[in-house]
């Protein structure tokens, strides 16, 4: 039996997140959260609405904590910082590390065909959100073709975070994260020598 509506909304957010990033979309339901949380179905409904609408508010979740977590790497922002995220992405994770699941905004675009309304503008913002990152870093370092390098960089980040989902593991990125990790730098070095 749920408990009383007596549970801290943001709190609960926060584990309904991590469902849906562990455990996808699909295999995410009411009746699943409800066992987690100990929030009874009723409340959870009350509380966040149909499941689009709750799943919808874990994707702002997801983009805000990631957001924060950009602003801190790239501050200031610098072809470095770029290195750093990809080492982290394929960095060993502890056991029961929610990194281990890959990224959840990435594992919504291969699970759900084609979304659409609020969690496809969710899934567009965030992609943005690592373009725009990305480019200003690498404006900031006076690398050529920002913008097409950060496409670059934003589809080498989403195939290495796809490749973590599939195979449970952070380490499985590897192979995608050396090479960016040399290409950005060989960007750098080349800046370097022309001067």
């Amino acid at each position: 039996m749920g408990r009383p509506r007596s549970f801290e909304e943001s709190d609960l957010l926060e584990e309904v997140m991590v469902a849906f990033w562990r455990n996808g979309y699909t295999a995410t339901t009411y009746r699943s959260l409800e066992s987690l949380s100990g929030v009874g179905i009723r409340s959870l409904a009350n509380t966040f609405g149909e499941k689009d609408e709750l799943f919808t508010k874990a994707l702002s979740r997801y983009h805000d904590m990631v957001a924060n977590n950009l602003a801190m790497m790239f501050d200031p922002p610098s072809v470095d910082a770029i290195v750093r995220v990809f080492e982290r992405v394929s960095s060993p994770a502890d056991r029961g590390d929610a990194r281990s699941s890959g990224c959840l905004m990435v594992n919504t675009v291969f699970e759900i065909d084609e979304p659409t309304g609020n969690i496809g503008h969710k899934i567009a913002a965030y992609r943005d959100l690592w373009k725009s990152t990305f480019q200003q870093a690498l404006e900031s370092d006076n690398i050529a073709d920002a913008e097409a390098r950060a496409e670059f960089l934003v589809g080498a980040l989403w195939g290495a975070l796809s490749q973590i989902r599939l195979a449970g593991d952070t380490t499985a990125a590897q192979p995608i994260t050396t090479v960016v990790i040399q290409t950005v730098r060989s960007w750098s070095q080349s800046i370097e020598s022309a001067l």
